[in-house]
């Protein structure tokens, strides 16, 4: 596997991650109860907006340069996995399912009410960074 082709396969694949999670925990960024500490911190309306789209910027980031290291991690597990799971390499597939599993479950042991988003969001990261990214890569 070429390391130009598993390097922007990953950051492809986090910036789509990015993107549409973006559309999942985007409408909590405006709607936050002005009783939030964070809120309190910035009372007048523009200045929240402004902090709101920091956030949603460096969520963005954050999701591509995840997806660099993952495609990183990919062209080093890839050498001599196999296909499987609809995936050209099962045991990376596997493992970003497991991660995610794991990272959604402890989001929603943390934080109850949000379930709905947190298990969109973790179908989103696994199918981007589990499936797209190895099929990215290998084309």
């Amino acid at each position: 596997m070429e390391t130009v082709a598993a390097l922007f396969s990953g950051f492809v694949a986090g910036a789509a991650v990015g993107v549409l999670g973006l559309g999942i925990f985007g409408p909590l960024l405006v709607s936050v109860p002005t009783t939030n500490w964070l809120r309190r911190q910035f009372p007048d309306p523009s200045n929240w907006v402004m902090v709101s789209l920091g956030a949603a910027l460096v969520a963005q980031a954050g999701c591509a340069v995840l997806g660099l290291l993952l495609g990183v991690v990919l062209l080093n597990v890839a050498d001599g996995g196999e296909s499987g799971l609809g995936s050209p390499s099962w045991q990376f597939t596997l493992a970003v399912i497991i991660c995610v599993a794991v990272l959604v479950v402890g989001a929603i042991s943390w934080q109850i009410w949000l379930w709905r988003r947190f298990v969109l969001a973790g179908l989103l990261a696994a199918g981007c960074y589990g499936w797209m990214l190895p099929h990215l890569a290998a084309s």
